[in-house]
C-alpha cells in the first residue's frame, strides 16, 4: 500500500496555479499512459480547472497526499539494513511471507510454510515495501504535476525514479534472483516476481513525465535501458520463466509485468503474443464455466486471492486494449471468462455470509470495488451500477484510489 500522512493542509499550499505554470510543460503530444486512463484524467485535470472552494474530495485527496509526499526522501533498494548473498544491497530482497521456523527444529530451519499467515519477520526487509511506495508515489506525484501543472510534484516524482532506478549508487539492479528467499531452502525463487507487480505505476508515471521539462532525454534513456535489461532477466532467467509458468494469479500478475514493460519498450509483437497466450494460458486455466478460479479458492485467503487475480485479469484487458486484442469479452472453450469471475463473486460482496471457501482475514468488499467500476464502463451500465449501489450504497464515483488501480 502506498504510505500516506494526514496533515492539515495550508491553503496557501494548494492554491491554484493556471497560467503561470504552463511554461513547465514540454512541447508534445499528451502522455501515452497504459493503465491511467485517459478520459479520467482529463476529466481530473477539468476538474481541477474549476476547483474553486476546495469543496472535491478527490482534488482535496489528490494535493493533501502530493503536498506529504514533498516533505519525504526518496527510497532506494539500499536502504536495507541487510545485505543480499553477493553482498550487493542493489539487489532486490524479500523473505518468503508465508514461511515460519520449525518449531521442532532448535535453530528453526529450514523453515515452514503456513499458507496466508504471514510472518513479521517479512516486514525486516524494506524492499517489497520500498519499491511499492516508489511506483505508487511516482505515479501519484505525476498525476497531480498533469493535473496541476505544479513544477514541484514533477521533480520530486523524478527524484524518486532516479534514486530507485537510474543513479549509480542507489539504483535496484535490474533482477529478482533474491526475492522470496525461504530461509534453509532457497536465496530466491520465481515466485518472488510478485513483488513488483505493479511496476506498471511507474510507467505510466515516466509517460506523464515525458511531457515535463524535467524529465530529461537522458532520464529518458537510462531507464529504457535499465528496464530493457530487467525486461530480458524476468523473460530470460529461470526464475522469470518459472513465474510465466505458474497458474494462479502469479501467472497472471507475470503477464502484467511483461505485457506492460513490452508496451513501454515498443515491443508490440512480444505483447501480442503474450496476450493472446492470455486466452487460453491464464483465462481458460484459471476461470471455470460458472466464474469460480478454483486455485485461489483453495487458498487460506480464498476471497483476497480471487480478487487480486481478478485485478490482475483486469489489468491485462485494460493493457490488451493498447494493441486490440479483446480480453473483456473472450469466453475461453469451457466457458470461462473475466466477466464470469467478476459476476460469481459479486453476490458474495454483498452478503459475505454465503462464503463457504476459506478466509482467515476479515472480508473487505473494497477489493472489488475499482474492478466495478471499471466493469462499468466495459460491460453492461446499467446492471454494474446497480450492484456498486447494492454493495457500496451510494452511486458509482471514481476517487483517487481509481488513479492506482
Amino acid at each position: 500500500m502506498m504510505h500516506m500522512k494526514s496533515t492539515t493542509i495550508i491553503p496557501a499550499i494548494i492554491s491554484i496555479l493556471f497560467f503561470t505554470t504552463l511554461n513547465i510543460y514540454s512541447q508534445g503530444s499528451e502522455p501515452k499512459t497504459l493503465i491511467l486512463r485517459k478520459d479520467l484524467l482529463v476529466e481530473l485535470k477539468e476538474k481541477y480547472g474549476k476547483y474553486k472552494n476546495r469543496t472535491d474530495d478527490i482534488i482535496i485527496s489528490l494535493l493533501e497526499t502530493s503536498d506529504n509526499l514533498l516533505k519525504e526522501k526518496p527510497l532506494s533498494v539500499v536502504d536495507k539494513s541487510v545485505t543480499p548473498p553477493g553482498g550487493d544491497k542493489r539487489d532486490f530482497m524479500s523473505m518468503g511471507p508465508y514461511w515460519w521456523p520449525d518449531p521442532s527444529k532448535k535453530d528453526g530451519l529450514p523453515y515452514i510454510r503456513r499458507d496466508g499467515e504471514r510472518n513479521p519477520e517479512y516486514y525486516k526487509i524494506t524492499d517489497q515495501e520500498y519499491f511499492t511506495r516508489t511506483v505508487n508515489e511516482s505515479q501519484l506525484l505525476a498525476l497531480a504535476f498533469y493535473v496541476t501543472g505544479k513544477a514541484s510534484y514533477a521533480e520530486k516524482a523524478v527524484q524518486k525514479i532516479r534514486v530507485w532506478f537510474l543513479n549509480e549508487k542507489t539504483k535496484m539492479n535490474p533482477n529478482m534472483k533474491h526475492a522470496q528467499f525461504i530461509p534453509g531452502i532457497n536465496a530466491g525463487r520465481g515466485i518472488g516476481l510478485i513483488e513488483t507487480r505493479e511496476i506498471f505505476k511507474v510507467l505510466d508515471a515516466v509517460a506523464i513525465l515525458r511531457i515535463s521539462r524535467r524529465w530529461s532525454d537522458n532520464d529518458d534513456s537510462k531507464f529504457k535501458v535499465w528496464l530493457a535489461d530487467y525486461y530480458k532477466w524476468i523473460t530470460s532467467h529461470q526464475y522469470g520463466l518459472d513465474e510465466s509458468n505458474e497458474k494462479n494469479n502469479h501467472g497472471t500478475w507475470y503477464d502484467v509485468q511483461a505485457v506492460s514493460i513490452a508496451l513501454f519498450l515498443n515491443r508490440i509483437d512480444d505483447a501480442k503474443k503474450i496476450l493472446e497466450n492470455a486466452k487460453l494460458k491464464r483465462i481458460d486455466s484459471q476461470i471455470d464455466s460458472v466464474g469460480k478460479q478454483p486455485l485461489e479458492l483453495a487458498r487460506t485467503k480464498s476471497w483476497n486471492y480471487s480478487c487480486m487475480n481478478l485485478s490482475a485479469f483486469f489489468h491485462l484487458a485494460l493493457l490488451g486494449e493498447k494493441i486490440g486484442i479483446d480480453l473483456w469479452n473472450y469466453s475461453s472453450p469451457r466457458g470461462g471468462s473475466i466477466q464470469k469471475a467478476l459476476d460469481y463473486l459479486l453476490p458474495f460482496a454483498n452478503n459475505f455470509n454465503n462464503w463457504k471457501y476459506k478466509q482467515i482475514e476479515e472480508f473487505n468488499s473494497r477489493s472489488l470495488e475499482e474492478i466495478l467500476y471499471l466493469a462499468i464502463d466495459k460491460y453492461e451500465k446499467n446492471k454494474y451500477s446497480d450492484w456498486y449501489k447494492k454493495i457500496y450504497k451510494n452511486e458509482p464515483h471514481y476517487t483517487l484510489n481509481t488513479f492506482l488501480f
